[in-house]
């Protein structure tokens, strides 16, 4: 044996492992982790081609060499060896590689002590291999069907998320190399894999390569590319259209840092993949943005979804807008416009919402230190245009003036404008709307004016107010307390 036959008898191999390596150099999509496994990937396949050709070789001698007896266990394992190289090529057993490596670590001592043991096989003095009289003679077989299946369970829980157009070419390729090889072994046809492993290579590489060329790279969603040429690929297929925004993604990074916006960028695609739905396609577009095709779903089972994944993200912390429309007429642009007003609209709802919550609350609080106090409180609310829509007195404000429930002091402003002091009037309403009007939220509420009690007497008040606002400066709640300082005023402080 040569270098030069070995060369020849493995030349479409060898051309096709250099050209990938010189590809390798150029590439732009995947991790260097990934460069440099797929470089290990090649070695190995370059050491197995040598190996079995030098095992070959020893096959002729006419008595038993030491040199086959590690050589042929050597080989048995690099073939699980490269099918994990493989996998490590796309990082698939970050979390569980012990376990995965597991079946190698058992079986390098029961193949290499097989000569003495007779467990799988033995070579005979005049150099013959003799296979064990049970099922074990198809351990090495087992030990690599094995790490097939490892790999195409690997590979279809990493891409899960994706069509199975995505997945398809990968899994044809493993499969008939798997059939190919299981044929192989029923015949008894001894052949060197390694041509068949280069092959497989190539294709897995070309599939990881485009796969990760669609893929959003946080959060392993398609992205923004392939959203844009499956709108127009998929077009007679898709039959509705959602799209999704991620609320206070800003605060968030601003608050606790750009990994924590991360985190909730990768929670909330995960909600969005729960249950793993066919014919559904799920996009990361923009920042906190998110759209999803469903191919073929009715409008009843696209709802139904959507109530799935609201249902997942009220178990974190995070809140999304949803939006959908149906693709009438195929026509998916109009559709897609349609799902982003209404995925709005659901947005500023849920905003405002929220900030009623978090600005009841704070009322709440304000109403039990006014009553504390023996102070009055007020309180007003405003829709999203900024106009006063309610407006309530507290029961402690009534008293003071006078007044006993809502049937003879109603919550209405000019229950109280129009108990104003005449010379006090103008300057107290201009000060009460000017700090509506101050869409910068500097200017206060802080007045000292006479109203008139409901016995007729003028008394003097100090009232002090807080605008609580949305965050586009639109006034959200008005709230303010007054206290009685008639008799500060009689002593002249």
């Amino acid at each position: 044996m040569s270098v030069i036959s070995l060369v020849l008898n493995n030349y479409v191999m060898v051309a096709e492992l250099l050209g990938l390596w010189v590809v390798l150099d150029s590439n732009v999509h995947l991790k260097k982790r990934t460069i440099m496994a797929t470089r290990f990937v090649i070695i190995l396949i370059f050491l197995e081609a040598l190996l079995w050709s030098v095992e070959r070789w020893t096959r002729e001698l006419d008595h038993l060499t030491f040199t086959r007896i590690i050589l042929t266990p050597t080989i048995y394992l690099l073939h699980p060896i490269i099918m994990l190289g493989i996998m490590e090529m796309a990082e698939y057993i970050r979390k569980h590689r012990l376990l995965v490596y597991l079946p190698i670590i058992i079986s390098a001592p029961l193949l290499y002590t097989s000569q003495w043991t007779h467990l799988i096989y033995w070579f005979s003095e005049e150099n013959l291999y003799i296979a064990a009289d049970s099922m074990m003679h198809y351990y090495p077989y087992f030990l690599f069907l094995l790490y097939v299946i490892f790999f195409v369970g690997a590979f279809t829980l990493r891409y899960a998320r994706y069509g199975s157009s995505e997945r398809k070419g990968i899994m044809v390729s493993i499969i008939a190399a798997t059939t190919g090889a299981v044929f192989l072994v029923i015949y008894e046809i001894d052949v060197d894999y390694s041509t068949l492993f280069a092959s497989l290579l190539l294709i897995y590489y070309l599939s990881l390569y485009v796969l990760t060329a669609k893929e959003d790279t946080l959060t392993h969603l398609l992205n923004r590319q392939c959203y844009i040429s499956d709108a127009q690929n998929l077009g007679s297929r898709i039959s509705a259209v959602v799209s999704v925004d991620m609320n206070d993604l800003k605060k968030i990074n601003d608050s606790m840092g750009h990994n924590a916006g991360d985190t909730a960028l990768v929670t909330v695609a995960d909600c969005l993949t729960k249950g793993r739905v066919r014919n559904k396609k799920v996009y990361r577009i923009g920042g906190d943005e998110y759209a999803i095709f469903y191919l073929g779903k009715t409008e009843e089972e696209v709802k139904k979804d959507i109530e799935d994944m609201r249902l997942e993200l009220s178990k974190t912390p995070y809140v999304c807008a949803f939006g959908y429309e149906m693709a009438k007429d195929r026509d998916i642009e109009k559709a897609m416009h349609s799902a982003d007003r209404a995925m709005y609209h659901n947005k500023a709802v849920l905003k405002d919402s929220d900030e009623r919550r978090i600005a009841a609350h704070r009322e709440a609080t304000i109403r039990v230190m006014h009553e504390a106090l023996g102070s009055g409180m007020w309180g007003m609310e405003f829709d999203e245009e900024g106009r006063m829509v309610s407006v309530e007195w507290s029961p402690e404000f009534r008293r003071m003036i006078g007044y006993r429930d809502e049937n003879d002091f109603p919550n209405e402003l000019e229950s109280w404008s129009d108990l104003l002091h005449p010379d006090d009037r103008e300057n107290v309403l201009k000060e009460f709307n000017d700090t509506i009007s101050d869409y910068s939220g500097k200017k206060n509420y802080d007045v000292e004016y006479r109203l008139k009690t409901r016995n007729g007497e003028w008394r003097w008040f100090h009232a002090i107010g807080r605008l609580l606002r949305r965050d586009n400066g639109v006034p959200l709640s008005y709230v303010g307390m007054f206290v009685d300082i008639t008799e500060k005023k009689a002593a002249g402080l």
